[in-house]
């Protein structure tokens, strides 16, 4: 293919203010080679290891491929990354794909270059351009924001890398489309810590804390979810990261500051009204009578009320949990109401619930803590 809609495009180049987006040439092999090397690069690239320069040879010798642009993505004459675009096909629309180097990780290159791409993209007949990254690839995930994409679901087992199957999420932008920033779902939270314990955002690797919270005999009484499998916390830990930047609820995780053990888990999620969130948790068996959850509901009320515009924090649990309630109204929680029947009970049976709120300009003194015996 050597020209589309008008477009020649052999020696095809596209500058930005920054950035230079041209055709690969021979002499690309070295620095490509050398920027495999690191093996943060091949986590998510559907590369051959030890990476071989073979492909990147062929697409400078033949210049775009049947239905498929590729760019490397220059800064000042060095080599940072590379972008290519699939054209439309039938009922799909264009897809982006890119990678950055390692050592220009965060230097927003990638976002200028899909702006780029997609004002050509636009300018010349394309309606729908899409960026489709693993559920668990979060970069690729804020690049889209940055760029304008909307998140628009998960395709189930929907691309491979590295020879696995995997999810992946879809964003895309529409020729109508701005290309304004669209903000995450969350604020941004780094970590939250009273010097006892310490709350972050939940990674891959916390799926045994997630699992061993959510399917101990006191947790599987006290919630109403129903069985809670090992898969579900693969998977939850998973997507946990794009979940903060697209998703209705978040997770966090609780960490006991001496051990460095994952001690339980809290959740966010967007209640419905305007700047109201709920709020659930819960602690591994090991960890309960050391206030960790009146803590953990502390410092996550005094980053939203600080923070964020958030202005209501509720909370439930049935009405026989005796030791949550207790923990909610320690962490100045104010109870506001009881619903007939609401929560599900693992005989079939149904639970009453008790809603609790915490109110940004309505914050009562807390309770003083009692000693720890």
């Amino acid at each position: 293919m050597t020209e589309w809609n008008g477009v020649r495009l052999a020696g095809l180049e596209l500058r930005s203010a920054r950035l230079l987006l041209r055709p690969w040439q021979a002499a690309d092999v070295t620095a490509v080679t050398e920027i495999m090397r690191d093996p943060r690069m091949a986590e998510f690239l559907p590369l051959p290891r030890p990476y071989t320069a073979a492909e990147l040879l062929r697409a400078a010798g033949e210049g775009p491929g049947a239905g498929r642009w590729e760019w490397a993505i220059v800064r000042d004459a060095r080599l940072v990354g590379a972008i290519g675009m699939t054209l439309p096909s039938g009922d799909r629309g264009a897809e982006i794909g890119y990678w950055v180097r390692s050592a220009d990780w965060g230097s927003g290159y990638a976002t200028e270059a899909v702006r780029t791409l997609c004002r050509f993209a636009f300018e010349h007949g394309i309606r729908r351009v899409e960026i489709q990254t693993d559920i668990g690839n979060v970069p690729p995930a804020r690049v889209a924001l940055r760029a304008g994409f909307s998140f628009e679901g998960i395709a189930r087992l929907g691309t491979r890398g590295q020879g696995r199957p995997s999810d992946h999420a879809v964003f895309a932008r529409l020729a109508t489309d701005s290309d304004a920033q669209i903000p995450p779902a969350w604020p941004e939270l780094t970590e939250l810590t009273d010097g006892v314990l310490l709350m972050r955002k939940v990674r891959p690797d916390d799926w045994p804390t997630l699992y061993a919270e959510g399917s101990n005999p006191e947790s599987l009484r006290w919630g109403f979810g129903g069985e809670y499998t090992e898969q579900t916390a693969v998977q939850r830990a998973e997507a946990a990261g794009l979940n903060w930047l697209v998703g209705r609820s978040a997770d966090l995780v609780i960490c006991d500051v001496a051990t460095g053990a994952g001690a339980g888990t809290m959740s966010m999620r967007w209640a419905g009204p305007p700047d109201v969130v709920g709020l659930g948790y819960g602690v591994l068996p090991e960890f309960r009578g050391r206030r960790f959850t009146t803590r953990a509901l502390r410092l996550l009320a005094d980053w939203a009320f600080s923070r964020t515009s958030i202005v209501r924090l509720e909370l439930g649990c049935k009405v026989a949990n005796v030791a949550s309630a207790r923990s909610a109204e320690l962490a100045g929680f104010v109870r506001d109401g009881r619903f007939a029947r609401r929560l599900r009970d693992p005989d079939g049976g149904y639970s009453d619930e008790l809603s609790f709120a915490l109110v940004r300009d309505l914050r009562r003194q807390r309770p003083p803590d009692r000693p720890q015996q």
